[in-house]
């Protein structure tokens, strides 16, 4: 049972560490942030007893990422699991599903997005790839495609990339929507990108959630 306690208290501090860090982050920015404020935020006492978590800020950084990314997934796939075999269909539930999620959890949203955005400046390639939300999006963008959809004469990845970047504009400024529910605006940001990957109006089939 000592051991037991030991992991959950070890597994619920670690939690409050990313936590602490997310709301640093989307206040102050990454850079803004030390490892200290970090530390203060998330009531340890002690840089020992932080670094037996994390032992710099970058490692809090990319295992916040990661946990951010598990719980789209999570998300993600169960919205899913009601979704016919249709392509377009599928499409239309995982891209609802996307924003859905974003505008639920803009904070988790905007640091993955601008984290994202901080690595491809970097490393200077498209990580967005590496990301299993992005491989399924262009997976069925391009099953779409082969079913004879007007879309654009645009690479599938970049059709993918500019309706992430449509989204990610609507997620942070969501306040710019008004006294529109949060069903109408992922309604509407679903339509708009439908109409950045169409080259032509498309009749979207109605699905019941």
């Amino acid at each position: 049972m000592g051991e037991k306690r030991e992991q959950f208290m070890r597994a619920n501090s670690r939690d409050l560490i990313l936590q602490a860090a997310l709301q640093l982050f989307s206040k102050q920015g990454y850079d803004g942030t030390s490892i200290d404020d970090i530390r203060r935020a998330a009531g340890f006492k002690s840089k020992a007893s932080l670094y037996t978590h994390f032992t710099s800020k970058e490692e809090v950084a990319t295992a916040l990422l990661h946990q951010i990314q598990e719980n789209q997934q999570g998300f993600i796939g169960r919205a899913a699991i009601p979704a016919g075999d249709d392509p377009l269909q599928r499409l239309i539930v995982i891209a609802r599903a996307f924003i859905e999620w974003g505008m639920t959890y803009p904070q988790e949203y905007a640091f993955t997005f601008l984290r994202i955005q901080q690595e491809i400046l970097v490393r200077g390639e498209a990580t967005y790839m590496e990301l299993p939300s992005s491989q399924v999006f262009v997976n069925l963008l391009q099953l779409v495609r082969a079913q004879g959809y007007p879309m654009r004469r645009t690479p599938d990845v970049a059709l993918m990339s500019m309706a992430i970047g449509l989204i990610s504009r609507a997620v942070i400024d969501r306040l710019s929507f008004g006294s529109l529910s949060q069903e109408e605006i992922v309604q509407q940001v679903l339509e708009a990108c439908f109409g950045v990957i169409f080259a032509e109006p498309v009749a979207l089939p109605t699905i019941s959630t």
